[in-house]
């Protein structure tokens, strides 16, 4: 028998960063988030949009607790909002140790159930419910979601 703290979990949570962030800041961002998330087994992926984050981690329980309360205290965002923490059968993004998309209101706004949100005066993800959240992470880990430009996704050399 699998206790809860040693099985596989899913939190999703969305912030603000204090700056819009640059493209290299991003990119220096997720070279370090990849080779943390590698080390402890820490699946996900990263969304930005208009100066917020919305990220999906998933692993261990005890791992995915541990380093939420690691990244909520970190100073570079405010606001961090824990949209679900729940149990998971298996990875939604098994391959991704952080998958990363920068995105636009126009591009969200294509995926159902989002639209509504979108037209709503908040900046980025922030005051996004549960419900929608899970539809944005479902869209994701279908792979429903299609950009023709993936120059985002070229690999990035770690270390030496």
């Amino acid at each position: 028998m699998i206790s809860e703290n040693n099985s596989l979990s899913l939190l999703a949570y969305t912030s603000i960063a204090n700056h819009y962030m640059s493209h290299q800041e991003l990119i220096d961002l997720l070279a370090v988030c990849r080779e943390n998330n590698s080390h402890a087994d820490v699946t996900g992926m990263l969304l930005y949009l208009e100066g917020c984050f919305f990220q999906v981690l998933e692993g261990e329980h005890d791992k995915i607790e541990a380093l939420y309360e690691k990244i909520s205290k970190d100073k570079r965002h405010h606001s961090v909002m824990k949209l679900t923490f729940e149990p998971l059968v298996e990875r939604g993004f098994a391959n991704w140790t952080m998958g990363y998309q920068s995105v636009t209101r126009e591009e969200l706004a294509e995926i159902t159930g989002l639209t509504d949100f979108l037209d709503t005066e908040n900046t980025g993800f922030h005051g996004m419910e549960t419900t929608r959240a899970l539809k944005l992470i479902e869209c994701f880990r279908d792979g429903r979601w299609i950009r023709k430009d993936l120059t985002q996704y070229k690999p990035i050399s770690i270390g030496a």
